[in-house]
């Protein structure tokens, strides 16, 4: 049989001599650690969409998104516009509570246009008729070091005049 290596003290790092505790410490640890594992898996730590929708006479504005999420994942937003009368440009306007801290990885379809409005994303949507609806998906990435909770806010305007406005609360776990 081999020699112990030096060092190791057989009573104490094999028969666990005087440490009882230690074992059932680690054993609490594990557990905590597994309990987060059980509670993500079943939905209980974010990532399950949530439907939010203001209407005005014009429109409808949903907005199916998560309102809790982790660091690290990937989740969908999908904005649907509902147009009652048409829309000759409609516009949806998100503040900087969708994109910071966010990887946007791609928007489908993609907007007429783009750009910014004091800190604000603009999309030019273009017409929308009556009676039909226009569905926007942006997938996002949540960058790992991003921990806040927010409020996101987005407004469908149709050329200049504001049409409606919508508000959710957003938290991102680590």
């Amino acid at each position: 049989m081999a020699d112990q290596p030096d060092g190791i003290v057989l009573r104490r790092h094999r028969d666990l001599v005087g440490r009882h505790w230690q074992v059932w410490l680690r054993r609490v640890l594990v557990g905590v650690v597994a309990l987060v594992a059980l509670l993500a898996l079943f939905g209980f730590m974010g990532q399950t969409p949530s439907t939010t929708s203001a209407t005005a006479a014009p429109a409808t504005l949903s907005i199916s998104a998560p309102s809790t999420v982790r660091g690290g994942l990937l989740y969908q937003a999908r904005f649907t516009i509902r147009a009652h009368r048409p829309l000759k440009d409609a516009t949806l306007v998100l503040n900087r509570g969708w994109f910071d801290g966010l990887t946007i990885d791609t928007i489908e379809p993609s907007p007429l246009n783009q750009g910014s409005r004091n800190g604000a994303v603009v999309f030019e949507l273009g017409h929308v008729p009556a009676g039909s609806k226009y569905v926007l998906y942006i997938e996002y990435q949540v960058n790992p070091t991003t921990v806040s909770s927010r409020t996101l806010t987005a407004t469908l305007e149709d050329g200049p005049r504001r049409l409606l406005s919508l508000s959710r609360h957003f938290r991102i776990l680590p």
